[in-house]
């Protein structure tokens, strides 16, 4: 189920020069890190070129969700195109080249401006498209003629061969691949905005950490020492409920979550006596021994300073008193836990990167380090 601000957008791809396969694959990450999430692909096909002659082509389709516009949609897959060398005819004329992407259907759409015509007006003649895309959903029905794509390709003359070469698996859509990632970092650092920046351009799934229903919160900052312990654990047994109640259906949900749960440990050690800490431990080694854990942390870094100044700028009262002191520990201990050898894949972001966050450009260099 997409989002109501998201789209549903059938592609389709072909390369028949250079480095097909390598092309298509920088592509297909090209398109997730500037459009959106890929919900599912098509096994790759072998394709004698159409309309002229030259060497035979890789031709697939896929399904993104974005969240934008046909024009918007246009203009970055041209982008990609040129990128990767794709030159433009102005006689009209077909040719050899390193990547075709084309958009076939944009919801149910019918756009017939002079820069877009959706669906594709040629896509109901030729084989390698409709044969990938009835990989994808072969009763699609085309908002023009009315036909599904299996009666489309029954009524098609086209005569060249197609031939699948590889599986879906050539390419596995990033979050196929890692279906939980958690963002963490010290208090006021940004989690919240970035986990909402990655749910506005995936569609994925938001599991956002539910800290004002700890009633012990306010009492901690006001008398640390005798709320402490009541805090951390209330915490612990609320993420840990959180975490179990969003995957109950499905483990393989697509989530990005602003917490982790080894955060309990972070902020637990800085908190606690030695010794409830000790306890602590085991109770969070019991709580956590089945717990769904994520493939990928993003770890943001950032200096007291600023962290001070974003503290007081979102303006939670029982934040303001936090002294540089307590946020330097904290950051240590982060420092300390990742240090370590765990088991999910690590991205860590300087200072200065994570104060570009709020910028599309540095949110897609995040997404491409992320879809390597």
């Amino acid at each position: 189920m997409i989002g109501n601000n998201f789209h549903r957008v059938y592609i389709s791809f072909g390369s028949n020069k250079g480095r097909r396969l390598e092309n298509i694959i920088i592509s297909l990450k090209e398109i997730e890190v500037q459009l959106g999430r890929i919900e599912k692909i098509s096994n790759l096909y072998l394709t004698k070129s159409w309309g002229f002659k030259s060497r035979d082509f890789y031709n697939g389709c896929l399904i993104l969700i974005t969240k934008f516009s046909p024009s918007i949609v246009l203009r970055k897959i041209k982008s990609i195109e040129n990128s990767l060398g794709r030159v433009k005819s102005f006689n009209g004329k077909y040719f050899s080249r390193e990547i075709d992407i084309d958009i076939l259907f944009f919801d149910d759409l019918i756009i017939n401006s002079q820069e877009l015509k959706i669906p594709h007006k040629q896509m109901h003649k030729r084989k390698f498209v409709l044969i990938p895309m009835l990989d994808l959903s072969p009763e699609l029905i085309h908002p023009v003629s009315k036909h599904s794509i299996s009666q489309l390709l029954n009524k098609s003359n086209d005569e060249l061969e197609v031939r699948k070469i590889k599986n879906d698996k050539y390419y596995i859509p990033f979050w196929d691949k890692y279906s939980f990632i958690s963002i963490e970092g010290n208090i006021g650092v940004g989690k919240t905005t970035l986990s909402k920046s990655f749910k506005s351009h995936f569609n994925v799934e938001l599991l956002n950490e539910n800290f004002k229903k700890n009633p012990f919160l306010i009492e901690f900052y006001q008398n640390p020492r005798k709320f402490s312990l009541k805090a951390e654990k209330f915490f612990l047994k609320d993420r840990v409920n959180q975490i179990n109640s969003h995957f109950l259906i499905s483990k393989n949900t697509k989530t990005i979550s602003d917490f982790w749960i080894g955060k309990s440990l972070v902020f637990a050690k800085n908190n606690l006596s030695k010794g409830s800490f000790e306890k602590f431990i085991k109770n969070f080694e019991k709580h956590n021994s089945n717990l769904r854990a994520p493939e990928i942390i993003i770890y943001l870094k950032q200096t007291t300073s600023q962290l001070k100044k974003q503290i007081i700028k979102r303006g939670r009262s029982f934040e303001m008193d936090i002294s540089n002191e307590y946020l330097n520990s904290i950051s240590n201990e982060y420092e300390l836990i990742f240090s370590k050898k765990n088991n999910f894949i690590l991205i860590a972001l300087e200072p200065e990167e994570v104060l570009k966050l709020k910028k599309e450009q540095a949110q897609e260099n995040l997404y491409r380090r992320l879809i390597i």
